[in-house]
């Protein structure tokens, strides 16, 4: 038996570039009975199996393909320091692993051969696995994303192949000062928390994690109550749910995950480390704290990035591209977890102007709960002069929230994304609560979150030639 929904779907809704991505506005509850799973306008529908698999199902016609996105409420966040990269060393595993077979065939032979794509991403909270193919070969995506997920075995000479492929592409991410500064930014915002675990890890930690470690961390977090199944593109919508029953109802559930993680640590003091690496500019982050995945001043927080670093006319190029020219280019971005959130502010720069440009970002952070950010803050013909940053804003994030219901990929992965971390119990419409942010709103974030002074300072400078 299939545990229904009980309430219908609302509007689906995403937005590419901010850390928070929307769909479904109604949560997935279970409700009081069993009924029929719920289809909106025949392009939607929601259940959960029996055995706690959460699954979304969205049709999408436009183009003959399906994509698939399985996802576990597992990330660098479910580790401790021994252990750290053990997820995307694990995830490199479940994909790239040898000898794995489908109908007696190489997986991913096979998958090419039906002209597909598969991958998978490791984050803080969740691990991705994602497929796209024809959409005549529904039934066989379902099949590979099972086998991928759900069907661990162990190769020990491909677990040490993995190993040096991970240490590769740690080396990568320390050559890149953009991927490396933020990476140090994250761990320094969140030290005190699992979220300061490196994603990749280190090289001593890979080299130390054995297979019996990986094994119990599989049978713990690997399981159908701990994930959720997203399934868009030119599907029928019953049969892709019969589908779903047919394929994912057996799997079985061991014990329970039972972490239970401590809350981020408020930040009582700035920190700034300085890295030299091989490079001719300087780089500098800057990282604040933001509101969490279910918190509601993500909204105004996402309206605030794009007017400060995002978007036409960024109010941070003003500040460091005027007459001073602090910086060759500046940008912003904001990432909602679900135990915290993230705000870094980048710039490349010369430099000998480094600790200017760092100054002067501050203090003009700090001007911002007394800053005009629409012409509804001037009276008058004093509308007709100023530019409308808020509206501006607005405009950039309804663009591109239309433009991101196209990418199939990504609605699915946005939905996965929703079903494991949401907590809400009516989120609401996104849009909607975009277009009601005032300027008020906007100073009022400002000052929570970017005028405190306890950020983070990451600051990426050229080898001292001289030593």
């Amino acid at each position: 038996m299939t545990i229904k929904l009980s309430r219908k779907l609302n509007s689906l809704l995403i937005i590419l570039g901010f850390g928070y991505l929307v769909v479904f506005s109604s949560p997935l509850t279970l409700g009081g009975r069993v009924v029929d799973s719920t289809k909106q306008n025949n392009q939607s529908a929601q259940f959960i199996l029996d055995n706690g698999l959460k699954v979304a199902l969205y049709r999408q016609g436009h183009l003959p393909l399906v994509q698939l996105v399985i996802g576990f409420n597992v990330g660098s966040k479910n580790e401790n320091p021994e252990i750290s990269g053990l997820t995307h060393l694990l995830e490199h595993y479940l994909l790239f692993r040898t000898n794995q077979k489908i109908n007696n065939k190489d997986i991913s032979l096979v998958i090419r051969e039906k002209g597909g794509y598969y991958n998978a991403h490791t984050g803080r909270d969740l691990l991705l696995i994602e497929m796209t193919l024809p959409s005549e070969n529904f039934l066989f995506a379902l099949q590979c994303v099972k086998q991928l997920a759900f069907n661990l075995d162990f190769n020990a000479s491909t677990l040490e192949e993995e190993k040096q492929v991970i240490l590769e592409e740690i080396g990568h991410l320390q050559d890149d000062p953009h991927r490396y500064g933020t990476s140090l930014t994250f761990q320094q915002l969140f030290r005190g928390h699992p979220y300061q675990q490196p994603i990749h890890g280190t090289p001593a930690t890979l080299a130390k994690i054995t297979k019996d470690q990986i094994k119990e961390f599989y049978q713990r977090y690997f399981s159908p109550q701990n994930a959720a199944l997203a399934a868009v593109g030119d599907i029928n919508l019953n049969e892709a749910e019969e589908k779903v029953k047919q394929l994912f109802s057996s799997l079985t559930n061991p014990s329970p995950p039972s972490d239970s993680l401590p809350p981020v640590p408020a930040r009582k003091e700035k920190s700034i480390i300085t890295k030299e690496m091989d490079v001719n500019q300087a780089y500098l982050f800057l990282g604040f704290r933001g509101p969490d995945y279910n918190h509601d001043d993500q909204y105004t927080i996402d309206v605030l990035t794009e007017i400060l670093g995002r978007g036409i006319n960024p109010l941070l190029n003003q500040v460091v591209r005027g007459r001073r020219e602090l910086a060759q280019s500046v940008s912003m971005n904001y990432t909602s977890l679900f135990y915290g959130g993230a705000l870094i502010i980048s710039l490349t720069l010369e430099p000998k102007k480094i600790n200017q440009a760092e100054k002067e970002v501050i203090r003009f952070l700090k001007t911002l709960r007394r800053q005009n950010f629409s012409k509804e803050d001037f009276y008058g013909e004093a509308q007709i002069y100023v530019y409308d940053f808020l509206e501006q804003a607005k405009n950039q994030i309804f663009f591109r929230t239309y433009q991101a219901q196209e990418n199939g990929l990504t609605l699915a992965q946005s939905l996965v994304r929703f079903l494991l971390l949401n907590k809400l119990k009516e989120r609401g419409s996104y849009l909607e609560k975009i277009d009601k942010i005032t300027s008020s709103d906007i100073r009022k974030v400002a000052g929570k979150y970017l005028s405190q002074g306890n950020y983070v300072a990451i600051k990426i400078i050229p080898f001292d030639k001289d030593k």
